[in-house]
């Protein structure tokens, strides 16, 4: 190579993609979609064999004269091997096969034998039915990568590479020049001090059988990732159970974790954990997110366990949220239609007024205790030395002491038994005369009377009604240990850049399913109300595990998570969603989706449906046939094709 050539070739990335001791063979048919190559058995066993899959490249000019090639030549195509196909003349060779295989007379004799040197050397050929990918060029200095072939000759015989090491390592790890720029504004704006470095997540891998490819002897090529990707985008993992998608979630979430350290900027992760095993280590996996993080890792769960917060509200405190989880509830149960009392009761507002407006803010003190008391009733645990405080004139105070003389003033605190003592009481006083308040209404306002009316379940004619009874499906809900709203509590960790888990494990799956819901709608509706107001939401991960139970297929497109899905991005909120089935998911989700990582799957219908979706065709049987644990097709946002990758372990002593 002169000197004039070897300098091109140092300056341009071009000329690297076309390694010549790879050769393995010439283009023979060349159309926009796709190309067929001819090769050779001796090609082949150069290059220690071309898998299902590999990518080939082809160009017409010679590396070591690049500067010397005309521009219409200067570029490179990339390829994939999606099979074989016939060449022209497969039906006489055949016959030559055939006819040499039944002239063996001994069975351990060498087929070779049977036949001449020429005829052995026609019988080695063979073709390749590659799609193209894309085209390489330079464009002001720099390698693009073209997601079709823009013009092509008929005349032309390509010259076909197995790229291996540094070419390999620069196709599957090429982003885009336009996409890196958007990338590298998008961190200034996010605050980021540092632009993110593409993380490694693992190698090229074509096949199942890893002899040669992966040989000892063959360099291992890492796969990258940018972490730009991810953050603000959807993110699927698919594959059946046991080949590899809590991996590479783990490694997704160290990776973001990663990112958002050196960055300096908080990236907050929450993680669905339906199987306990991010929140918890096992021996299938080499550990936790927990055990990584523990400095930063906050987990809740639905019981009372040491190491975790509680995932439930607690009703006496966060009084408004209580009543809506109650109401939802009651709403849901068919068999139960709320009437009367009941119903007034669950329209009752428990936002609290303005203070200034004193009448109004006095009787909500006394419609909350009165809910508290409700609650107390229908066997909800209330917090230790709980007690309900609130202001009432001297005209109802005498009312309630003529109805039961052991009635307390309620503005120096009653217990909870005290307070259901004072209401009945108050029922008992207010019926008998409507008490009234300085300003001339009614002292019990509407909502209040409909409350005490349950406590001692009787409507005020006094018939039957189940009154209390009706809030006993909803304890569950509560826990009497929680001091702030769950929802607010957990997105304050967020906000902090923490790493959040629920573990679902335990607990009632209605229950699971509803705070879940209710957690992912707070992060929703807080982040969106951060943007309506012109600020900048904070970042935020949202990691779902076997993601059919809570994205499931027929939701409406206006539920929690089909918006958080569709929407969430322009407020800064990724999504990364894990199941089994793609035709479980909802198909809005999957039709945003930017990141696909999938693994093995079992079943012709799942990956006929997953086919419908960037390039994964090419990979339909190999999805089906290959079981190996962590052995992914890969398709991110910067990378236009889908990559074959073997995921690394999750590995919590090696932070990334």
């Amino acid at each position: 190579m002169n000197v004039v050539n070897k300098l091109a070739a140092k300056h341009s990335a071009l000329p690297k993609l076309v390694q010549q001791d790879n050769f393995v063979g010439w283009t023979y048919q060349v159309g926009f979609d796709a190309v067929k190559v001819l090769t050779n058995d001796a090609f082949k066993r150069a290059v220690r064999g071309i898998p299902h899959n590999a990518f080939l490249v082809a160009t017409s000019f010679d590396p070591e004269k690049f500067m010397s090639v005309d521009e219409f030549e200067q570029e490179v195509l990339l390829l994939r091997v999606v099979g074989s196909c016939p060449l022209p003349h497969d039906n006489d060779l055949t016959r030559i096969k055939v006819d040499s295989a039944q002239a063996i007379k001994d069975k351990f004799e060498m087929v070779e034998k049977t036949t001449d040197t020429l005829t052995q050397g026609q019988i080695q050929y063979g073709g390749l039915e590659c799609r193209i990918l894309g085209t390489f060029y330079m464009q002001d200095g720099v390698l693009h990568l073209g997601s079709d072939q823009e013009t092509f000759s008929a005349s032309a015989r390509l010259r076909v590479f197995r790229p291996k090491g540094e070419a390999l390592r620069l196709i599957v790890n090429h982003v885009d020049p336009t996409r890196a720029a958007q990338a590298e504004e998008l961190a200034k704006a996010a605050g980021m001090a540092t632009m993110p470095e593409p993380i490694r997540i693992g190698d090229v891998r074509y096949t199942s059988t890893a002899r040669l490819h992966r040989a000892q002897e063959e360099e291992l090529v890492p796969v990258t990732i940018f972490p730009q990707d991810f953050l603000a985008r959807r993110t699927a993992v698919l594959g059946m159970s046991r080949t590899g998608k809590s991996n590479t979630v783990k490694t997704m979430v160290s990776v973001v974790k990663g990112v958002a350290d050196k960055s300096g900027v908080k990236i907050g992760q929450i993680i669905y954990d339906i199987n306990g095993e991010y929140a918890n280590a096992n021996q299938q996996d080499k550990g936790s997110i927990a055990d990584m993080f523990p400095q930063h890792t906050v987990r809740y769960r639905m019981v009372k366990t040491p190491g975790f917060e509680e995932m439930q509200n607690n009703f006496y405190r966060q009084v408004v949220e209580g009543h809506a989880i109650i109401s939802k509830i009651l709403s849901e149960d068919k068999a139960n239609k709320a009437a009367g009392d009941v119903e007034v009761f669950l329209n009752a507002s428990f936002e609290e007024p303005d203070q200034a407006d004193v009448g109004e803010h006095n009787r909500w003190q006394v419609r909350v205790a009165a809910f508290q008391a409700l609650l107390y009733k229908a066997g909800f645990e209330a917090p230790e030395n709980f007690k309900v405080r609130f202001k009432a004139n001297q005209g109802v105070l005498d009312a309630v002491k003529k109805a039961n003389a052991s009635c307390k003033d309620p503005s120096a605190g009653l217990t909870l038994d005290d307070a259901i003592d004072w209401f009945v009481a108050l029922r008992k006083a207010n019926k008998e005369s409507a008490l009234k308040s300085s300003s001339g209404k009614d002292w019990v306002d509407t909502e209040t009377d409909a409350i005490l009316n349950m406590l001692v379940n009787q409507n005020k004619n006094g018939i039957y009604i189940r009154g209390f009874k009706v809030l006993v499906p909803a304890r569950d809900y509560h826990s009497p240990r929680r001091a702030q709203e769950v929802g607010d509590e957990v997105y304050a960790h967020l906000v902090a850049g923490k790493i959040v888990i629920l573990d679902l494990s335990v607990g009632d799956p209605t229950l699971r399913e509803r705070l879940s819901k209710q957690i992912a709608a707070d992060i929703f509706n807080k982040s969106m109300g951060t943007f309506i107001t012109g600020k900048t939401p904070p970042n935020v991960m949202i990691f779902v595990e076997e993601a059919h139970n809570l994205l499931g297929r027929g939701m409406e497109i206006t539920e929690t998570w089909p918006r958080l899905a569709k929407e969430g991005s322009k407020y800064r909120i990724g999504l990364v969603f894990a199941t089994q089935e793609v035709t479980s998911m909802h198909p809005n989700i999957l039709a945003n989706t930017e990141n696909w990582f999938v693994t093995h799957i079992n079943n012709a219908n799942e990956v006929k449906e997953l086919a419908k979706f960037y390039d994964f065709a090419d990979f339909s049987d190999s999805l089906i046939q290959a079981q190996d644990v962590g052995f992914a097709r890969v398709k991110t946002l910067s990378s236009p094709f889908v990559i074959p990758v073997q995921i690394s372990k999750f590995d919590p002593s090696a932070r990334q």
